[in-house]
């Protein structure tokens, strides 16, 4: 992957306590989120526990490494309008700190789908924090399954993944 994106380096796991330090950070919380032990979704394992899978559309290439894996999108001018999908399983009082490793030269544009009809809840742009795209996901309905869609902006723009985290914020 580094060959495509002249600025990458490897990017670490976030620990349970880094990981609250830079949801506090990058989304301006008054206090350091308490969170739940974390799902992990890597290209080499892609499906966690409660639903929580990964799925990529139209990547470049996907390579398995003893860190989890590499998916490469838009690489070589390859597939356009590749993207990832995070999906999980929402429970009504929680939220949820989605924490990706990615790697991008551009902002991330984000896509929320909710419930049974999949519908957009919620879109727009972000930048990467240390190579880490985080978001926090409000809880919805029951059971509801959510859907984040990560894709680079511009839809052309090489993107790199490495994994993802899933953590249920405690309230």
């Amino acid at each position: 992957m580094q060959g495509g994106i002249s600025n990458a380096k490897p990017v670490p796991v976030y620990s349970q306590a880094e990981r609250q330090v830079a949801a506090q950070q990058a989304l301006g919380l008054a206090a350091r989120p308490m969170l739940g032990a974390p799902v992990s979704l890597t290209p080499n394992a892609p499906y966690g526990r409660g639903g929580a899978h990964l799925s990529i559309w139209k990547p470049s290439f996907v390579l398995g490494t003893a860190d989890g894996g590499e998916v490469g999108i838009n690489f070589w001018g390859l597939h356009n309008e590749g993207h990832v999908n995070v999906g999980f399983t929402s429970t009504p009082v929680k939220s949820t700190l989605l924490d990706c490793r990615l790697l991008s030269a551009g902002k991330i544009t984000l896509k929320i789908y909710d419930g049974a009809k999949e519908s957009l809840q919620a879109q727009g742009e972000q930048s990467l924090r240390e190579n880490h795209f985080l978001l926090l996901v409000p809880g919805s309905g029951p059971g509801n399954t959510v859907s984040v869609e990560l894709w680079p902006t511009p839809v052309t723009e090489t993107m790199g993944l490495l994994g993802c985290g899933l953590s249920e914020v405690e309230q």
